[in-house]
């Protein structure tokens, strides 16, 4: 019974410890869906600020972030490039 704890808590430390490195390196490199932006985000079309509080209009910009410009309606991921 202890040995399989240990087992169990070995398994969650190594799946927080890789979840923590994928934010870790796509917050670096600035690409990526687990990456955290904290800096503002322009439309790649119109160059128009998108708001910093956001109202996702699909299923993927509510899980990984990014949103949809109010002038031209272009689709960005939270680093600002262009969804197709």
């Amino acid at each position: 019974m202890y040995y399989d704890m240990n087992i169990v808590l070995g398994i969650i430390i190594a799946l927080l410890a890789i979840g923590g490195v994928l934010v870790i390196v796509s917050t670096l490199k600035r690409q990526g869906k687990w990456g955290i932006n904290l800096k503002p985000v322009f439309c790649p079309k119109c160059t128009t600020r998108a708001p910093r509080v956001r109202t996702p209009t699909s299923t993927q910009e509510a899980l990984w972030g990014g949103s949809t410009c109010t002038t031209c309606g272009c689709k960005m991921d939270k680093w600002g490039k262009e969804i197709q």
